[in-house]
């Protein structure tokens, strides 16, 4: 039974030990600052809240005591919060306020303590408490990495280690939701220990000296992690997250293994870097559509609204065409239509008798954390040099990675003889993915590329006779085969309440098919009995992608944008990367892109048979990508990329309206007043659509036209003038000024908040029906859509309750706009055709008008009720929505930092940008010769990093005394996280 947390924290900080020096001191003065850094200072960004996540028990119990905190957990959180007021006067001069200096190496007054884990790496740590790693070889360099960045996430790196293995109940203690979350892991990634090795042991193969490397560097970083644990253990009270006494089973981390890597590799493959895999959904809802219009009739309409090649949609390239799935000619034998959408026999089965003990407190923090993981966010711009003021590209872009303490990312310097990259990357899997190298600096944002396929396999009955409902034999080629069955185990501690702890076993049963599908459950198709199984492009492959990484960090194999591109070749996850240096901006959609045959529908689910398997992947060449596209610019903000490439599956937003527009006329609006623009121009177009309202930015001239002058009832007529003066500023969901308690046209969002949904519901319930819920589920707590159609009407920033920063990418703003413009008798090139146009509204156009008075009249009667009976629309400040959850609406809206563990931040005023971003502009590049740096010798490039001063000598315990003491703290834990494969047949 566990200690309650405070006993918990108080025996962990006052526990004596003998301090060995592992990791110890080293007196240096740090490297040379800027060393074989070309941007002259011109490169900057910002991580909030802080780069420290290391919080002792002594820290915890300050920080619940209301008194002091770690040290550099918080050095961001204002600097990054005060950019929403302060970006309308914000210049080059002052940028440093609200982003801090991206450089390579560490001002010598700046350097606040180094580290010497091994002999030939060296941290320094700034005075932000950020690593800069410096090793003589790779190899020690990345031992550096893994150390570092144990020492700044390893609480957080063992919970995304375990939740990518499936293995969190036996992590953070078993309940109905960890057993869950477990399930859906595997059912995404079910990789044995041996699977997992296997990926890495077939680098070398695929990719050459590369692919070994790339192993060598794993290991490596392996090695430094489990050196910065051993060092935890021998010191804890200074050296271990006290959030493993407070939430941990066994209290104390053990030992990773490269196959860690692989775990997160594939938690960053199954949930940020894919697309697709929501066929089954699709199918229903253009059945339901075909009962209602026929099958020609209900076909067009879902063809309609799923908007796969809108050609009004804002794309990231504008020019040019990138053809991907687009099939010829339909085969109606290879669609498998499902009687429901409803699986049986999956993760809900798995935990029918799951532990229903609540986690504790700190557990639960880190459950509702990682259910607020982001998946489509995201932004960039980067303006060519033709439009800069300078000559030089500028590039102000980021991951939007939700809000997390510590955060999700964590900020690094790596160099050693063939690697040179400053940012941002995964706690976990060492290399920096997101940043600058020596004279470039490179961004992702998520895009919608379908690498995903639902197959539906016929179940059959290998002794003939019929087949049972959730059967494991299946129809392939003709022949009755066997699914692979994996039974993945993870020993768990049951404690009831009132009770104490007692060994168990929580068995996670997975079903495979031969070409690698795993299976989410069973239902029918006429009634037969079929298993329904998701085909991901990765699977096996998720860490192929580290190979792209390592290519950007060398600087010998990126020096201009068409090697970069090479580098994004490589990476297999799905990804915008855009990229910009002294000279060129670039881009390039990097996935595994699935080739599908030409008479398969790739947004219906297919017969897993053998007739409609994938015939190979898309070459390099067919991937969206530009270098100095002719517009001069490149905008993202997980909007659709090329014209020609289709949208995924699961995505059906890509119409004439995304949330992309608000940066693209922002910067438009910008080239007009300032025909050359700044970096701090470029961040004040970021910061204002930032905060603006994508309804009221595209909806609402929709509207106001539409309504035009006609007379309305007082309240109405209240609600327009409130909206139409929000509109004339800009429709911001922004304080007038910091301090204050409601936002400065607090009634028009309030008003706008629940207008679309009200006329989404009166244009779209005589089609979809009436009956509405959250879409695609309750867990991802959007705004309600309709149970017959997989979109959610709007995602305001509250997210339903998540909070997760990013808003509005995604809902009914393309569809409402097409029908204004309808009703406004436009005809726009993606008009909505017959079948759905005559029956919005109940009975066409004709019955709209009075369909948007009810709407009208609705969202007012709401909003008095909402503000306590109030009819003086000026005063409301409240929506519908906010008023359930109490709250004034800039906390309902808030950007929320989730505890991944015990401690928590202050909220921020919520902004809709980038958590890690970059403002980079480079005035200079290595000298370029033949397309490659000047400086590159024949024989390979030898170690260019300036060597710090200061002895680079191991201080540290022997590895046999380490390993003792690992041994003696863990001694007696004999129930922890086990997994083994039973494969067999049936």
């Amino acid at each position: 039974m566990r200690r309650p947390l405070v006993a918990l924290l108080v025996s962990v900080a006052i526990v004596p030990v003998a301090v060995a020096s592992v990791g110890g001191a080293v007196a240096a003065s740090g490297p040379t600052y800027r060393a074989d850094d070309y941007a002259d200072g011109q490169a900057m960004s910002i991580l909030p809240p802080g780069e420290n996540g290391l919080v002792t028990a002594a820290q915890a119990l300050s920080t619940e005591a209301g008194g002091a905190r770690a040290p550099h957990s918080q050095d961001d959180l204002d600097k990054y919060g005060n950019l929403l007021y302060g970006s309308p006067t914000v210049t080059n001069a002052t940028l440093s306020q609200y982003f801090d200096d991206e450089s390579f190496g560490v001002k010598p007054a700046d350097v606040i303590r180094s580290e010497n884990p091994e002999p030939g790496v060296t941290i320094y740590r700034d005075a932000r408490d950020v690593p800069h790693v410096y090793g003589d070889s790779d190899a020690t360099m990345a031992f550096g990495a893994g150390y570092a960045q144990a020492e700044d996430r390893l609480f957080f790196m063992d919970v995304l280690r375990h939740y990518g293995e499936g293995t969190l109940s036996s992590f953070l203690g078993p309940s109905c939701d960890f057993e869950q979350m477990d399930h859906d892991q595997l059912l995404i990634a079910p990789y044995t220990q041996a699977q997992a090795q296997a990926q890495l042991d077939a680098l070398p193969g695929e990719y050459g000296s590369d692919g070994q490397a790339a192993k060598d560097l794993i290991t490596s970083y392996v090695a430094g992690v489990n050196a910065w644990i051993d060092a935890a253990l021998l010191d804890p009270a200074n050296k271990l997250d006290a959030d493993y006494a407070a939430a941990v089973q066994n209290a104390v981390p053990t030992h990773w293994k490269p196959t860690d890597v692989v775990a997160i590799a594939a938690l960053i493959g199954g949930l940020l870097g894919k697309g697709g895999g929501d066929e089954v959904h699709n199918a229903t809802a253009r059945s339901y559509l075909q009962g209602k219009y026929g099958a020609a009739g209900g076909a067009q309409a879902f063809a309609d609204l799923k908007q796969d090649e809108d050609p009004l949609a804002p794309s990231t390239l504008e020019s040019g065409t990138f053809p991907y799935e687009h099939p010829t000619k339909v085969d109606p034998a290879k669609t498998a239509i499902p009687d429901s959408a409803t699986l049986t026999g999956g993760p809900t089965a798995t935990t029918a008798n799951c532990d229903l003990t609540k986690p504790n407190a700190a557990a639960l923090n880190v459950m509702q954390g990682i259910r607020a993981l982001p998946h489509d966010m995201s932004n960039a711009i980067v303006v060519a040099g033709s439009h800069t003021d300078d000559g030089h590209p500028i590039a102000v872009f980021g991951p939007q990675t939700s809000y997390f303490a510590p955060e999700i990312l964590m900020e690094e310097d790596l160099h050693s003889p063939h690697y040179a990259a400053e940012g941002a990357s995964f706690p976990g899997t060492g290399l920096v993915e997101l940043g600058r190298g020596e004279d470039f600096a490179w961004s992702a944002t998520t895009p919608s590329v379908d690498v995903i396929d639902q197959r539906v396999e016929k179940i059959c009955n290998p002794s003939g006779g019929a087949p049972a409902a959730n059967g494991t034999y299946y129809l392939l080629n003709g022949q009755c085969v066997p699914m692979t069955h994996e039974t993945f185990d993870e020993g768990v501690t049951i404690t009831k309440p009132g009770g104490v702890g007692a060994p168990a076993v929580v068995n996670h049963d997975i079903y495979l098919t031969q070409d690698g599908g795993i299976v989410q459950g069973w239902t029918t198709v006429g009634g037969q009995p079929v298993a329904i199984a998701s085909q991901r492009s990765t699977f096996n492959h998720d860490i192929d992608s580290v190979i792209g990484f390592l290519r950007w960090g060398d600087p010998d194999l990126t020096y201009d944008a068409k090697s970069w591109q090479k580098g994004a070749a490589d990476i297999g996850f799905v990804f915008n990367w855009f990229y910009a240096d002294d000279r060129d901006i670039a881009y390039f959609l990097s996935g595994r892109d699935p080739l599908r045959r030409s008479d398969v529908d790739p947004d219906l689910p297919t017969w897993g048979t053998g007739g409609a398997e994938w015939t190979g992947f898309l070459s390099a060449a067919g991937h969206p990508q530009a270098i100095n596209p002719p517009n001069g610019y490149l905008v993202s903000w997980n909007n659709k990329s090329a014209h020609g490439f289709s949208a995924a599956d699961d995505e059906r937003s890509f119409g004439p309206v995304y949330r992309a527009l608000l940066l693209i006329n922002g910067l438009k609006a910008t080239f007009k007043a300032h025909p050359k623009v700044s970096r701090a121009q470029v961040v004040k177009v970021m910061e204002n659509a930032a905060s603006q309202d994508l309804d009221g930015q595209t909806v609402l001239p929709q509207l106001l036209a539409y309504l035009g002058n006609r007379a309305e009832p007082p309240g109405v007529t209240a609600m327009l003038a409130q909206l139409r003066s929000w509109l004339a500023d800009g429709t911001h969901r922004k304080k007038a000024k910091p301090g204050d308690a409601q936002y400065a046209h607090a009634a028009a969002v309030a008003i706008m908040d629940d207008l679309s949904p009200a006329l989404a519901r009166a244009f779209f319930e005589p089609i979809f029906g009436t009956a509405t819920k959250a879409w695609p589920t309750p867990a991802l707590g959007f705004d309600e859509g309709f149970a017959t159609f997989p979109l959610y009407f709007q995602n305001t920033p509250n997210n339903g309750g998540f909070h997760l920063g990013s808003a509005f990418d995604g809902g009914y703003e393309s569809y409402l706009v097409r029908v204004f413009e309808e009703l406004r008798g436009q005809k726009p090139k993606d008009a909505f055709r017959a079948t759905i146009t005559s029956h919005l509204c109940g009975t066409g156009p004709t019955a709209c008008r009075g369909a948007v008075d009810t709407a009208l009249a609705n969202t007012y009667n709401a909003l008095v009720a909402a503000n306590g009976g109030s009819t003086d629309v000026a005063s409301w400040t409240a929506s519908v929505e906010s008023k359930a959850g109490n709250q004034a609406m800039p906390v309902f809206d808030a950007l929320v930092f989730r505890p991944i563990g015990l401690i928590a931040q202050p909220n921020l005023d919520w902004q809709n940008r980038p958590t890690f971003q970059q403002v980079v502009q480079f005035p200079r590049h290595r000298p370029r010769v033949g397309g490659k740096p000047a400086t590159k010798p024949a024989g390979g490039r030898p170690g260019r990093v300036t060597r710090p001063s200061g002895s680079l000598a191991a201080t540290g315990l022997a590895g046999g005394a380490a390993a003792a003491a690992l041994a003696l703290t863990t001694a007696g834990l004999a129930v922890g996280a086990r997994r083994r494969r039973r494969a067999r047949a049936g």
